[in-house]
């Protein structure tokens, strides 16, 4: 009777330890499992950031090396005023990059439609710190990095703000008509953008 006794507890010693390790291997691969799920989903996420940067890089490169020459000749005759003046005088309501880069509106000294949408997409792509390092750092810096929110709302706001110190003044109709007019199209072109690639870190 105790042999059986002793025989019938090995028995439920050895099947209660097979179902034991069977129980933590389970346990064990399925664990494993959801760690590579979720290395699986940050790789993924990785990579699509990766792909968003490289598109972003891409843009700008395109945007930048495509520059016509009035903004390279307007940014220089700016650096050279800028400088002969020690910047006095030249941060008034309206300084911007954007006057910089030869952006201007008007009836007599404006430029055309599709110059100031170039200008405009430039001003939101460029690099201020190397484009425009004569400038004080904590005015380059106001402005944002380039398709960041910061940069985006500011030459939005300058846009619109210009509009309204000329609204309702004589000889400024057609300014404040291309004010509205670039800002109008600043929104519908460039704000997807600044959306799309909001979630890279600048």
């Amino acid at each position: 009777m105790n042999d059986n006794a002793l025989f019938f507890a090995i028995i439920i010693i050895v099947v209660f330890l097979i179902w034991f390790f069977t129980k933590s291997a389970a346990a064990k691969n399925s664990q494993d499992q959801r760690s590579t799920h979720v290395v699986d989903e940050k790789e993924r996420g990785g990579q699509e950031r990766s792909d968003l940067e490289i598109e972003l890089d891409e843009l700008l490169q395109k945007i930048r090396t495509t520059a016509p020459d009035f903004i390279l000749r307007a940014r220089l005759d700016f650096e050279r005023e800028y400088n002969t003046q020690n910047g006095d005088g030249m941060f008034g309501q309206e300084m911007s990059p954007l006057v910089c880069f030869g952006y201007r509106v008007g009836k007599s000294n404006g430029r055309i439609d599709t110059e100031r949408k170039i200008i405009l997409e430039y001003a939101v792509a460029a690099d201020y710190d190397k484009s425009l390092p004569f400038l004080p750092a904590d005015y380059r810096n106001e402005w944002g990095r380039p398709f960041s929110v910061t940069r985006f709302n500011r030459i939005y706001q300058h846009l619109n703000n210009m509009a309204d110190l000329r609204s309702g003044r004589r000889n400024f109709e057609v300014a404040v008509s291309h004010w509205r007019a670039d800002a109008t199209w600043l929104h519908k072109t460039q704000l997807p953008r600044v959306k799309k690639f909001r979630s890279i870190s600048f």
